[in-house]
């Protein structure tokens, strides 16, 4: 069985009414993405959550009493059990998201994409927090992921 024909769950939810987004849309987005951040398996679950919910969660998880674009959540059983397999829960605040990419080109799946290539590398290991050489690896590889990711078929995006 080939890298690209294994296992590859992709559950997208989202609790703001009317839905923000067109979900398979994103599926597709996050699909081409994974060919270039998961060699094996993924089980991904993105939850597109508003300002009020991402408060409360990030206040609870990284103990900051602020809303924020996106938290990442890898599942590390699933990581230990399989590994190659990127497994977790990257939660999306739409508002936050929506606001920051404000006057960038493309819809706004394409828009909130960006953030959501940025939690799949958190589920993949990257650390920008760390800084450095660390955080200048992850930004290059979050904008090649994310331009390759919306080219037309056929042509790479420019890194």
């Amino acid at each position: 069985m080939t890298a690209r024909m294994r296992f590859r769950r992709i559950s997208i939810r989202q609790r703001l009414r009317p839905v923000p987004f067109r979900g398979e849309r994103l599926r597709a987005l996050v699909r081409k993405a994974l060919r270039h951040v998961a060699a094996g398996a993924a089980d991904l679950r993105i939850l597109v959550v508003g300002d009020a919910d991402m408060r409360e969660w990030n206040r609870k998880f990284l103990h900051r009493p602020r809303t924020t674009n996106v938290l990442s959540f890898p599942e590390e059983e699933l990581r230990d059990a399989a590994p190659g397999t990127l497994s977790g829960d990257i939660l999306i605040s739409a508002p936050t998201c929506l606001r920051q990419t404000r006057g960038w080109p493309g819809s706004p799946e394409e828009r909130v994409f960006f953030f959501i290539v940025h939690g799949l590398l958190h589920l993949a290991g990257y650390d920008h927090e760390r800084g450095g050489e660390e955080a200048r690896r992850m930004r290059r590889t979050e904008m090649e992921v994310y331009r390759s990711s919306l080219a037309p078929p056929g042509r790479r995006g420019r890194g």
